[in-house]
């Protein structure tokens, strides 16, 4: 079939300029649908990431709330949005799987969050131990014995033992307000001072008072230890890690985010590229195809001049190879075989003449004969 096909013609070379323009149409807009699903499924990423970075401020924001507050249902509300950034990061993953070293920035994600959740309910934990409020906890238990030694102390008029209390009581105080070590060496020095003046005073409860401020002091202790394991300040203990948790989360999500946005930025570069480089190759070859053809139009169109132009003095033949296009060819066939055609007619002619000639000649010698 295609050596039935004459790429000379100008038939052919419309459908090829055709086909051309149709594939290159072709090709531009599957590279264009093509990408531009590519983008929204990363725009769409970036979009997801930016979902996650409002869950972990709302974490943010929940977990300074239960800090400050010391209300439970801080921490309920931290639980579930903590479902939702865990889910969200599990949606997530499959995706981001097919980003190369991305997906390693997200299991860095998905193990700093896990231990950022797991240090906040440590802190929760801990922190409900020390106690919620001033009547639970650690801090409930020396506070009701507290009270109870000094009703012993009120009821027995002991005004020496009562002062050594408000001053253990005053260290007791700074330490819970400025979370300082000092406090509690000074309170323990008090301590030590109120159990030795008990123990040397003459009441017949020196027994009860000296449980009663034992249970006071290792509540205080145990509440002092717990402290330390939450944290004296924001950089310690458990707020120091789960605080640099946070920020490693923070700073982590700006790097897969960042990630993700040059990542962006190569396929919408990319995609003008490609689109750029198939318009100019279907230009290209356009512009090869017609300058091809008017060079090969304009060579046959002067052909047929200079044809019709020598016809006038000599007939000559049109030489079919010199017109490029086949319809030209064939009218030049058909103006050979008109040529022809005439020249065999005034060849006839001629004959006839000549004939004629012969005859009259002949008449004129019969009748001199004659």
């Amino acid at each position: 079939m295609l050596a039935t096909i004459q790429f000379d013609s100008i038939k052919t070379r419309l459908i090829i300029i055709i086909t051309v323009c149709l594939s290159g149409m072709l090709v531009l807009v599957g590279n264009q649908i093509y990408n531009t699903d590519r983008l929204i499924n990363l725009n769409s990423q970036s979009k997801q990431l930016l979902n996650l970075s409002h869950e972990l401020l709302q974490l943010r924001r929940h977990e300074k709330d239960f800090l400050l507050r010391r209300d439970p249902q801080y921490v309920d509300k931290f639980r579930i949005r903590a479902d939702v950034f865990s889910q969200q990061i599990t949606q997530l993953n499959p995706i981001f799987a097919k980003l190369g070293d991305t997906n390693t920035l997200f299991d860095e994600l998905s193990v700093s969050f896990t231990q950022y959740r797991t240090q906040f309910l440590s802190l929760v934990s801990l922190q409900t131990q020390i106690g919620l409020d001033e009547n639970s906890g650690f801090q409930g238990r020396f506070r009701q014995a507290t009270h109870r030694l000094e009703e012993q102390l009120q009821r027995f008029n002991q005004i020496d033992l009562q002062v050594l209390m408000l001053q253990m009581r005053r260290s007791e105080k700074d330490f819970l307000l400025r979370k300082k070590l000092v406090y509690v060496e000074r309170e323990t020095l008090f301590y030590q001072q109120l159990s030795l003046a008990i123990t040397q005073s003459n009441q017949l409860n020196v027994q009860q008072q000296q449980a009663l401020l034992d249970i006071y002091q290792q509540s205080f202790l145990q509440l002092v230890t717990a402290y330390q394991t939450i944290g004296l300040d924001h950089t310690l203990g458990l707020q120091g890690q789960f605080r640099e948790q946070a920020h490693a989360l923070e700073s982590q999500l700006t790097r897969v985010s960042n990630k993700l946005a040059v990542l962006i930025s190569f396929a919408e570069k990319r995609v003008e590229r490609i689109s750029l480089l198939i318009m100019t190759i279907t230009t290209l070859v356009l512009i090869i195809i017609l300058i091809k053809s008017y060079i090969t139009f304009q060579r046959a169109f002067l052909n047929f001049v200079m044809f019709f132009y020598r016809c006038k003095r000599e007939y000559q033949h049109m030489d079919g190879k010199k017109l490029g296009f086949s319809e030209f060819k064939y009218l030049a066939t058909i103006a050979n075989e008109m040529i022809d055609a005439r020249c065999g007619i005034e060849r006839q002619l001629h004959e006839a003449h000549r004939h004629i000639a012969e005859l009259e000649k002949m008449n004129g010698d019969s009748a001199k004969a004659q």
